[in-house]
């Protein structure tokens, strides 16, 4: 008797390991993907206004910039004939430039791919796409749907 409760019951968890749950038919997955698709939008939006900020902030100091040299372009000794110019150059080229350089250099975009990162390890896989795929086949063939 042990001998054949123990067969069995092998037998029926040879039968469950072989048992792949598909995502595309677990509502229950899907429903999960849902709001994790809604998460990564939001996250997509956040990054997206810190970008824009970041290159208003470079646009507003290449305008600024532009003026300056512009000024100081058109006559060259005349500008630099005032020390308080001559000061004002050295200044922006020691300090104003390092500091643009540290705005553009900044990686805003890291809190949006350490989510997606996240996220995607719940993404369902190329087989499930393909298992959606043929699900959907099937049901075509089976009510004769036109495609």
């Amino acid at each position: 008797m042990k001998l054949w409760v123990s067969a069995l019951l092998m037998a029926w968890f040879g039968v469950l390991s072989c048992v792949q749950a598909e995502f595309f038919t677990s509502i229950g997955h899907m429903t999960d993907l849902i709001y994790a698709e809604k998460e990564l939008v939001q996250s997509l939006k956040e990054y997206i206004l810190v970008e824009e900020a970041k290159l208003s902030k470079i646009k507003s100091w290449a305008n600024k910039m532009e003026a300056l040299t512009s000024k100081s372009a058109a006559d060259a000794e005349g500008y630099l004939a005032h020390p308080v110019n001559a000061y004002k150059l050295v200044k922006r080229l020691n300090t104003d430039w390092p500091a643009l350089e540290d705005l553009v250099l900044q990686d805003s975009a890291a809190g949006f791919i350490a989510n997606l990162s996240v996220q995607r390890q719940f993404f369902p896989t190329d087989e499930d796409e393909i298992g959606a795929a043929k699900a959907l086949m099937r049901l075509q063939d089976t009510y004769r749907l036109d495609p």
